[in-house]
Parts: C-alpha cells; sequence; structure tokens
C-alpha cells in the first residue's frame, strides 16, 4: 500500500470511529443521535461496564418537551464482534420512564446502536396493564470522545430502596448502595442462576412513589428495567416493573431478533420492612 493510500485509509478510520487504534462498537463513549434527531452522551464511569451521560430528547410529548435534557445510567458489555448495552433515563422525577436495551455493531461500516425501548408511566395499581409502551430507536454516531466520569457519590443508608426484593418469578434483586446524587447499584439474581451480576442505575421520587430504572449484564444477556414502588414507606412495599432483554445477534439485516419484554413484581424482604 502506498503512503497516499494510507494516509487515505487512516482518514478514513478516524472519520468512521474517531480514534483509528479503537475497535468498532468496543467504546461507546461519545455522543450518539437517533432516527427523530434526540442526541445522548455517553461517558464511561471509572473505566467500568457502567455509563452515566445525558439525554436530550427530540419528541415533544408536551409543550417544551424538546428541551429536555435528563441523567442517564447504564452498561456497556463488550462481545465479540461489537457491544450490548443498556441504559435508562428517568422523566419528570420519575412520573414516566424508559428503558432502552439493544446493541452496538457494524452495519455497511458504520457503527449503529439498535435499540428496544420501554417507556413506564405511573398508573394506578389497577391500570397497571396501561403502563407500558414498546418502540424502537437506532443511534448513530456523532462523536467521539475519551475518559471517564467518578462512579461513587455520597451514600445514603435510610433510602427505601435499599435491601432484598424478590419476584413472584424467584428472581432476587439486592440493592445495596444508594448516593445523594440518586444512583443505585445492587446485585441480581435469576431464578436458575448461580451467581448474581451488578445491578447499576438511578432512581427519584417523592413520599408516594420511588421510580428506579436499572441494567444488569449476564455473560451475553443484558436487561434493563423500569419500576415504580408505590407507597414506599409502607409496611410491605411493591416494586411493579417492565423489563426488555437482549442476547447479542450481530445481524444486519435483523439486529432486535432476541429482544424478550415482561413484567415482574418483586417484594422487600421481610427483614428489611
Amino acid at each position: 500500500m502506498s503512503a497516499a493510500s494510507l494516509l487515505v485509509f487512516c482518514l478514513g478510520l478516524t472519520l468512521a470511529y474517531g480514534n483509528p487504534t479503537r475497535s468498532p462498537c468496543s467504546d461507546l463513549s461519545g455522543t450518539w443521535s437517533n432516527q427523530l434527531g434526540s442526541n445522548m452522551t455517553i461517558k464511561r464511569v471509572d473505566d467500568s461496564s457502567m455509563i452515566t451521560g445525558r439525554y436530550h430528547t427530540a419528541v415533544e410529548s408536551s409543550r417544551g418537551a424538546s428541551t429536555i435534557s435528563s441523567n442517564i445510567t447504564g452498561i456497556v458489555h463488550t462481545v465479540e464482534g461489537g457491544s450490548l448495552i443498556a441504559f435508562n433515563v428517568l422523566w419528570n422525577n420519575g412520573k414516566s420512564i424508559t428503558a432502552w436495551v439493544g446493541q452496538c455493531i457494524v452495519c455497511q461500516g458504520v457503527e449503529k446502536i439498535y435499540t428496544t425501548w420501554a417507556l413506564r408511566s405511573l398508573k394506578e395499581r389497577r391500570k397497571n396493564w396501561m403502563s407500558t409502551l414498546i418502540n424502537e430507536d437506532t443511534f448513530s454516531r456523532v462523536n467521539s470522545t475519551s475518559g471517564s466520569t467518578p462512579g461513587e457519590g455520597t451514600a445514603v443508608t435510610d433510602s427505601s430502596i435499599l435491601g432484598n426484593w424478590h419476584s413472584e418469578t424467584g428472581d432476587s434483586l439486592s440493592i445495596t448502595n444508594a448516593f445523594q446524587e440518586k444512583i443505585m447499584k445492587g446485585l441480581h439474581k435469576a431464578p436458575t442462576a448461580v451467581d448474581g451480576a451488578p445491578v447499576f442505575g438511578q432512581f427519584d421520587g417523592n413520599q408516594t412513589y420511588t421510580a428506579l430504572g436499572f441494567a444488569s449484564v449476564h455473560g451475553n444477556h443484558i436487561t434493563g428495567w423500569a419500576g415504580h414502588i408505590y407507597n414506599p414507606h409502607d409496611n410491605k412495599p411493591l416494586m411493579q416493573t417492565s423489563w426488555l432483554s437482549y442476547s447479542f445477534s450481530n445481524l444486519c439485516k435483523d439486529p432486535r431478533k432476541n429482544v424478550n419484554y415482561g413484567m415482574h413484581y418483586y417484594k422487600k424482604s421481610v427483614a428489611e420492612e
């Protein structure tokens, strides 16, 4: 290859991937835009698989909504051929939550994040079946950035979300850390799993409800949850969640082939009540 050809090749890599030494879809840090013009900026947390960032919506669900910028928390997990991603945004103090799950793969030479999302809204318990909408977003990279953001904040010990939660299906969720910055950490264990997997997310709310959006990854399988705890200070609080799970497929023609959806109710362990 001539020097001129090599220069053109390297320039092409830089334009496509931002850093010619970075494998495509291995580091999702930077700014991404979806088909509606909404933008998100992703940063890694302490060089871990956890991510934070900001989401700028372009969708006018209500007057002025397109000017809203909200926090992102999530997880990125690198696999052979790309990355799995799950992230969430809480809107209006958690009255609604969007959880996205999907994958980053290279299609026609371009990095793409193909996601399915679940938007959960705060509803009366008897109208819970109406609480969730599901749709899709595809994000394209705008630019790349490097660096990370600190992952620890000021811990709180009296949050009602802390403790062990169990679903009717045998799922267990242990929320071990909550911070004043409204970040949460914990451990999720599926019914058939031997070991648990780290959970990372965020929470918000008031005296009548608590909203949570969180994610966890098990091998090549990633899950995102959007949930509400109604009357969180009751003796027997109930966490109602909508979830999406995704297994990596590396199929440009059918990038959302391996998506599953469900709803879980979690009850707090008696010892934690």
